[in-house]
């Protein structure tokens, strides 16, 4: 299960015989159901998930909120979470421009009672980015930010940008 699968753009890619993608959206979960024929796509939140206790092989969350007690209840023992969040410098150079004092995201440690951290790890890239703008509105950043760091960002016609992602992999205790 993808939680928080937005319109499927990894979720299509996942090679499993039985997938869902579950998304608050209306909107996104019509276009995944459009663009993709092999995932079971549902409109539901994340926090009272529509699947049995203990029925789940894994779950995957790409940049969203991780309901725990949801999260160990439904997955099977030795069932596992994948999860890719904001690395320190993920658009360090994009904060650089929104904003006078600029921090680094947290790369949180998780203590959940019934699962166990199996690996974590970072990828990064720097990347030029020619259109800014749209890099930014894809961003919760856009909801948040300063008109005149908005106004920097508007101008710029190009930016090296950092991406890096926190990868984590838990496995559900056996019991």
């Amino acid at each position: 299960v993808d939680i928080g699968c937005g319109q499927g753009y990894y979720t299509m890619a996942f090679a499993a015989p039985e997938k869902y993608g579950i998304d608050l959206s209306k909107e996104a979960i019509v276009y995944a159901a459009a663009h993709d024929k092999s995932t079971q796509y549902i409109v539901d939140t994340i926090y009272d998930l529509p699947f049995a206790d203990g029925s789940l092989d894994g779950i995957v969350s790409i940049f969203t909120p991780l309901p725990w007690k949801e999260i160990e209840r439904v997955l099977k023992p030795g069932g596992f979470l994948i999860t890719v969040s904001p690395a320190k410098k993920h658009l360090i150079e994009l904060k650089e421009q929104l904003y006078e004092k600029v921090y680094e995201n947290k790369e949180e440690r998780e203590d959940v009672e019934n699962l166990v951290l199996v690996d974590a790890s970072v990828v990064s890239d720097k990347k030029r980015v020619d259109d800014v703008w749209d890099l930014f509105e894809m961003t919760p950043y856009r909801y948040k930010s300063p008109k005149e760091g908005m106004e920097r960002v508007r101008a710029l016609k190009e930016l090296e940008v950092t991406f890096s992602f926190l990868m984590k992999t838990f496995r559900k205790k056996s019991l």
